[in-house]
Order: C-alpha cells, then structure tokens, then sequence
C-alpha cells in the first residue's frame, strides 16, 4: 500500500483496527444494528467518545482543541483504515461530517468552550448545511436569509440532504446576509443549536445505500444572537471552501479503505470459487479484473498521498483535490461492480455485504461535489495554467 505512516500512526492505524474488530463490531451484534441504517445516537456517542479516549477521534484537529494535531497526510491513513472494515459505525471512527473539521477553528473563545471542546471529545455532533433544494453544485444559489434585526438575525429557509441531520446537536448553517454581495462576502455561517426556536428537523432521508445519515433541516422566523456568527460576517463560504478541498482528499482514502476490503474479498472468492474444475482465479478474466483493481487501489492511493502532502505544505491543491475525488469516487464504483461480477449471483445476496457497498459507494460520486464539477474545476484550472 502507497499510503505510508509514521511508526506513531502506524501504532494508532494498529489501535484503530483493535477497535473495530474486538469492541465495535461486537457492539454491532450485540444490538443487532442493520448495516445501513444509522445507529441511535447514543450508540454512535459511545462509539465516538471511546475512540477519542484511544486518541483516534478528531485526531486531525491541533493539541490546543485536544486533538492530537495529526496531518492531513497522517489523517488520511487512519481513514483509509477505517473504511477498510465493514462497520455500520463509519462516521463515528474518527469523526466524519458530524465531527469537527477546521472550519471549527474559527471559532471564538466562547464557542470553542461551548462547541468545539465537546464536539472534539465526542460528547455531542454537528453537521455541515449548506446544501439546499435549489442549491446544491451551485452554492451560490442558496435562498436561505439572515436577515439582521437590531443585535439578533431572523432565518427563513431549508436545508436538504444534510448528513447527521438529524442526530446533530448544532448545526453550522450557511446563509444569505447581503444578497448584493453575492458568494463572497454575503453568505455567512451561523452556529445554530438544536432546539432553538424556529428550528426543527424536517424529513429524514432514506437513501441508496443508508438511511438515517442525511435529513432536512427547517428554519421559520429562526432567532439567533449575533455572536452566533462563526467567523467574519460575509466570508462562511470561504471557511466552507477550504474545508471542502480537504475533505476531498478524505473521501479519496476512504474510497481506498472501501476498494482494499471489495479487493480482498474478490481474491478471496477467487482462490476458493471452482467451476469447470478449478478456481475461478485461473481464469485470464477474473485475473484481468483483479489486476484492475489493483492498479486502480494504488494510484488512488498514490494520489491522495500526494495531494495531503501538498495541503500540509499549504499549497493551492483545488485541482489535485478535485482530481483526487473524480478519480477515487468512480474507481470505487468500478471496484464494487467488478466485485460482483466475480462473485457472480453470490455477490448479490444481503449475505456477502457487497450489494450494501455497491449501493453505498455509489454516492460518493456526488458528495463534495460531483463529478461532472470535478472535471469542470480541473478543466478551468488546465486552462489557466497554459494561457497564451
């Protein structure tokens, strides 16, 4: 494998999958969790609080938060590792978009204590909405309003297929405040806690692959104190930009995890599969989708090394990124197909866990950005780079 750790995170890689094996999936049993519905939520918070107390949770963020002031290129690694065992615990390892991510650190000193110490320990959840019925490539397009009364904002809006929606205790909520200003300069972010009046969960979404994950967020004459704001008033879409880059490359490490256990288990199949006298792996076909696979696993997981390192060295990595995710999201997708197909009508039953993969990789072509805007930003970017 080309995603290469430290001896201490190799320790920490080791630990993470101690965890799954000997208390997580054991924990999944005991309650009889199905495979692609969310778990109740205080489940999910004792899953999330032991792995911070194993210093995998929110192992990304700085020592200052009680992280443990991981890397990118160090981060990536454990999440290559987490998607590798077939849990429905997933977002809880180490903190996916319900748990903290840097768009957090420009939180002020009162809302650190009050948001960000808990979140890090994994106490409490929030989610990431910006996505709405109308704007969802086009974040430009948001139609939810702030509008400013006196030293309090008033919200009106929705938010549509949010993950941890509805578990989340606070929301960060991007909305419009000058409408003039448009995407850079008139959307701010707003840390808005559930129960607040004005504030409720819509529907939860059933979805290819998992249910419960994502949901609706509803917002009618919503009251919030000005200090609510994260970050400087106008400028919540650029706290949200930076964070997306980066969890790009995230996704491509978890799409690595995914494809390492569809390869495992393919290989596995193959040796021990007999039709016509012998194993299906001797067979130029199978071999050949094999051998796709692979190659397909370890430039995926070249490229996200790469495009970590670069982030870590602060460099403008929009495009890498974006390769990174076009690139990783539909190779899973071919990963999981071709699983299947070698496991012939074995690979559809509920039994073998690959049907469950092949439904839920397939939305990782969406999220963060699909990949039709993948190929548009590196298009741009190509462009710029060899102007006359």
């Amino acid at each position: 494998m080309s995603l290469r750790a430290s001896e201490d995170v190799e320790i920490l890689r080791r630990s993470l999958a101690r965890f799954v094996a000997e208390e997580v999936r054991p924990l999944e049993k005991e309650h009889r969790l199905p495979g692609d519905v969310s778990p109740p939520a205080e489940l999910r918070r004792r899953v999330r609080m032991r792995s911070h107390e194993l210093g995998l949770y929110a192992a990304d963020m700085p020592h200052e938060v009680g992280g443990a002031g991981l890397s990118l290129s160090e981060r990536v690694v454990l999440d290559a590792e987490a998607f590798s065992h077939e849990t429905v615990f997933f977002e809880d390892l180490m903190g996916g978009p319900g748990g903290p991510s840097s768009i957090l650190l420009a939180c002020n000193d009162r809302q650190r204590e009050r948001y960000l110490a808990p979140l890090v320990r994994g106490e409490i959840t929030t989610c990431f909405a910006l996505s709405e019925p109308e704007a969802g490539s086009d974040a430009t397009g948001l139609r939810l309003r702030a509008e400013k009364r006196g030293a309090r904002y008033v919200l009106n809006g929705s938010k549509n297929i949010i993950t941890n929606a509805v578990q989340c205790d606070f929301a960060m909520v991007f909305a419009v405040t000058d409408e003039a200003r448009g995407a850079m300069g008139g959307i701010t972010c707003f840390l808005v806690e559930k129960g607040t009046p004005g504030f409720s969960v819509g529907r939860s979404h059933t979805c290819m692959g998992f249910s419960g994950f994502q949901g609706e967020l509803v917002f009618e004459d919503c009251e919030i104190p000005a200090d609510a704001i994260l970050g400087q008033e106008g400028f919540g879409l650029a706290l949200a930009l930076d964070w997306i880059n980066a969890n790009r490359i995230k996704i491509g490490a978890m799409a690595a995890g995914v494809t390492r256990r569809l390869l495992a288990a393919s290989a596995t199949h193959a040796r021990a599969r007999r039709q016509f006298g012998r194993a299906i792996g001797e067979n130029q076909g199978v071999q050949w989708k094999l051998a796709d696979m692979a190659t397909d696993l370890f430039a995926t997981e070249s490229m996200v090394t790469c495009a970590a390192r670069m982030w870590d060295e602060k460099l403008d990595v929009r495009k890498e990124a974006a390769m990174v995710k076009l690139y990783a999201s539909e190779m899973v997708n071919r990963a999981a197909y071709e699983a299947i197909q070698i496991h012939g009508g074995a690979g559809c039953l509920v039994e073998t866990g690959l049907e469950r993969v092949y439904r839920m990789v397939r939305v990782y072509t969406i999220v963060e950005g699909t990949s039709e805007i993948q190929r548009m930003g590196i298009a741009r970017k190509v462009l710029k780079e060899h102007a006359a």
